[in-house]
């Protein structure tokens, strides 16, 4: 049940408010959806209270890396991290496709209790396409294939 508040973005005594009202699994889903649904009516999805280390976007975004912290001046505080959505992050804060996919998906599993770390791009990935196919010719010359 637990898990289920968690997914939901309900607080645990919503949830165990619904599980007293009912035994029934169908009024017990629908109470559950409506705790769901009541908490989210702020707008946006839920934000998680800040825990261990992670206490404002600086650290956060530093903690996940890939150029996510030049852009922790641009977030005042930690609800408009985890309430900006992808549209706010293009147009009001001008932030990138490719670190805007990573700081959703990092705001999303820090939602669901995992803490951030950081996750180095492979080397394919990091050299220009110049570099990588220098890197081919050389080889080829060398004689391996």
């Amino acid at each position: 049940m637990a898990l289920l508040a968690r997914l939901a973005g309900a607080s645990l005594a919503r949830v165990s408010l619904a599980r007293s009202a009912s035994t029934d699994s169908g009024q017990l889903a629908k109470a559950v959806t409506a705790a769901a649904l009541a908490s989210r009516a702020g707008g946006g999805a839920a934000v998680p209270r800040p825990r261990g280390q992670f206490d404002s976007p600086a650290v956060f975004l530093r903690t996940i890396g890939r150029g996510c912290e030049k852009f922790a001046d641009k977030f005042s505080g930690w609800d408009q991290l985890f309430r900006a959505d992808s549209a706010a992050m293009k147009g009001e804060l001008g932030i990138g496709p490719k670190q805007r996919k990573w700081i959703l998906m990092w705001t999303n599993k820090f939602r669901l209790g995992i803490d951030p770390c950081f996750i180095p791009t492979s080397k394919k990935h990091t050299m220009k396409r110049s570099e990588r196919l220098a890197r081919i010719k050389k080889r080829r010359a060398a004689g391996r294939r």
